[in-house]
Order: C-alpha cells, then sequence, then structure tokens
C-alpha cells in the first residue's frame, strides 16, 4: 500500500494511467457513494467521473499515511454536496437506502412481509432524508457504504469522536422517527376487530 500512496503522490496531474487506476479499483465504491448521497443513478455517474478527474489532477496533494478510499470518499462527498447545492435538489435523497436489502436471509419472504419491508425502508429512507447534513452523512458512509468510523472521519474532515457523536444523535432521531410511525399505526383503528 505505501508503494501505492507515493506513486499516487508522485503522479504528474492528469495522469491518465492514475485515473484509469483509480477507476478500476474504486470506481464502484465511488459510484455506489455518489448514489446514496445524490439518489440518481445519472447522477451518480457524472458525481464519481468527477471524482476521479479531480483526484488525477490534485493527486500530489495526496496526504502519505492517508487511505487512498478514505481520499477519494473525501473528495466525492464535496462533489456531490457541490451537485446537490448546484441542482437544490435535497428531495433526491429519497432513495439513499435502495443498495441495502431489508429481506430476510432465509428464504423468499411472503406477499406481506415484502409489504412490510418496504414501508419500513420507505419509512427509514424518509428519516434519514429528514436528517440534516451533518448527521445524514455519516448515516450514509457508515451503513449505506460500509465504511469504519476512522475512514468516515477521515473523508468529512471530522474528529472520531465527533462521528460517534453525530451518529449516536442520528441513531436516537431515527428511533423517535420509527417509534411514532409506529405509535400512528398502533392508533389507527383495525376494520371488523372491535
Amino acid at each position: 500500500m505505501a508503494g501505492r500512496n507515493e506513486t499516487l503522490r508522485q503522479s504528474a496531474p492528469g495522469d491518465p494511467l492514475l485515473y484509469e487506476g483509480l477507476m478500476v479499483e474504486y470506481y464502484n465504491f465511488i459510484y455506489r457513494l455518489a448514489g446514496a448521497i445524490l439518489g440518481d443513478a445519472g447522477e451518480a455517474d457524472d458525481a464519481a467521473q468527477e471524482t476521479f478527474i479531480k483526484a488525477a489532477m490534485h493527486a500530489g496533494d495526496f496526504q502519505t499515511g492517508t487511505h487512498i478510499k478514505s481520499w477519494l470518499a473525501k473528495i466525492a462527498v464535496n462533489v456531490c454536496r457541490d451537485r446537490l447545492r448546484k441542482l437544490k435538489m435535497r428531495s433526491r435523497l429519497q432513495n439513499v437506502l435502495k443498495l441495502l436489502s431489508w429481506q430476510s436471509a432465509q428464504g423468499a419472504p411472503t406477499p406481506e412481509e415484502t409489504v412490510i419491508g418496504n414501508e419500513r425502508a420507505r419509512t427509514i429512507r424518509a428519516g434519514i432524508a429528514a436528517l440534516d447534513e451533518k448527521h445524514r452523512l455519516p448515516i450514509l458512509l457508515r451503513y449505506g457504504q460500509g465504511m469504519a468510523i476512522s475512514e468516515i472521519a477521515e473523508a468529512l474532515d471530522i474528529n472520531e469522536g465527533t462521528v460517534h457523536s453525530r451518529l449516536h444523535y442520528a441513531h436516537r432521531k431515527l428511533r423517535d422517527r420509527l417509534n411514532g410511525v409506529a405509535q400512528e399505526q398502533d392508533s389507527v383503528p383495525k376494520e371488523g376487530f372491535e
């Protein structure tokens, strides 16, 4: 890894071989991350390509000791933030959890389980979309992309304690929202069961 990091740092800006190497190794990760943030496959593809162009152009800025994956995630998050600001489309984050499977690994779900799972996923997506950006991004990076706390801290340029704090706050807000939805559903009268 040290050799790859040094090669990255010493590459000429815009080196097409560097661009290609990064794309081959990290495209799927960056595409999924951008897709989770932007909620649109076309926008995610554009953001992923822009991420790799920026990385190739600024390879000399790469700091030895930093994980390439975290460095690319940081660039991707900033590219996505710029796109969201320009497009003013926060509502596109409604499909954040498309990549996550809420189905049980045991056999095929019944139609009822599918409906319940879909409703649960919609509720969770809505809850995550309702979070402000500083709490939403750590949730997306942790659970949507499987990043470690240290990687999230690097990608968002905050300390690990802040990541833990933001995750805790987001968990609490999501739990409160989900409990509120469950209570609303319990208070709806069921026909034929009175």
